[in-house]
């Protein structure tokens, strides 16, 4: 069944539940054999590579929302929460990083 043919919130919410655990564990493989690739040395190289990590793991944390919502989880656990902040702390310090390149 293709998304677009899913009528109701609740066939999305099952359908998603089948579906994203699968998902989520392909862009965690794709992402680390993505990072077991050599860092370009050159500013935008490593700029390029470090831009589609931070891609990857908002793919994830996007998908992982996703999936706690199929589950009724409406807040998020310390730890999630924890980890959360980290992702974010991160992405802050990748734009002051990709400011000074400008």
């Amino acid at each position: 069944m293709r998304s677009k043919n899913v009528k109701t919130l609740r066939a999305l919410k099952n359908r998603l539940k089948k579906t994203l655990p699968q998902k989520i564990s392909e862009v965690i493989e794709s992402y680390e054999d993505f990072c077991e690739h050599q860092i370009p040395e050159d500013a935008k190289g490593f700029s390029a590579h470090h831009n589609a990590c931070k891609s990857a793991v908002s793919h994830a944390e996007t998908l992982l929302k996703l999936a706690r919502w199929t589950e009724g989880e409406e807040t998020l656990t310390p730890k999630e929460d924890s980890l959360t902040e980290l992702l974010e702390e991160a992405q802050q310090e990748n734009r002051k990083f990709e400011d000074e390149e400008i």
